[in-house]
């Protein structure tokens, strides 16, 4: 039997166990529904202003912009900057970007940031 499996199975129907093998197996290991090692860890939601400083980075490193399927690694997490990038400008072509938001992102590129060829100020 696989351990991951086992302990998933107990700490899913932990109500169903006996009172002993919550407390004497399960807690005396430090095993409980709250304290799930199973469980993923959540991470905080990055702000826009966050993202467009990692689009500003990438722009600096690799002198372009980001295909829409693009990649970045940060802090060991995958950053999807390319598809991002492309969402931003769905939303700003809809309207449903706030100004203040279009102004982030205008400042990192010449002319229309909108534009498939836009070109990042780093290289005008």
């Amino acid at each position: 039997m696989k351990i991951g499996s086992w302990l998933h199975r107990q700490l899913t129907t932990w109500p169903t166990l006996h009172p002993g093998q919550q407390q004497q197996l399960m807690t005396a290991l430090g095993l409980t529904p709250d304290t799930n090692p199973l469980a993923p860890a959540r991470r905080a939601r990055r702000t826009f202003e966050e993202t467009v400083q990692l689009l500003e980075l990438f722009l600096h490193r690799e002198g372009r912009t980001p295909a829409a399927r693009e990649t970045i690694r940060v802090d060991g997490e995958s950053v999807r900057i390319g598809a991002w990038l492309a969402k931003a400008r769905t939303k700003h072509r809809t309207g449903g970007l706030p100004d203040e938001q279009v102004s982030l992102i205008a400042a990192l590129f010449e002319g229309d940031w909108t534009a498939e060829d836009a070109v990042p100020t780093v290289l005008a």
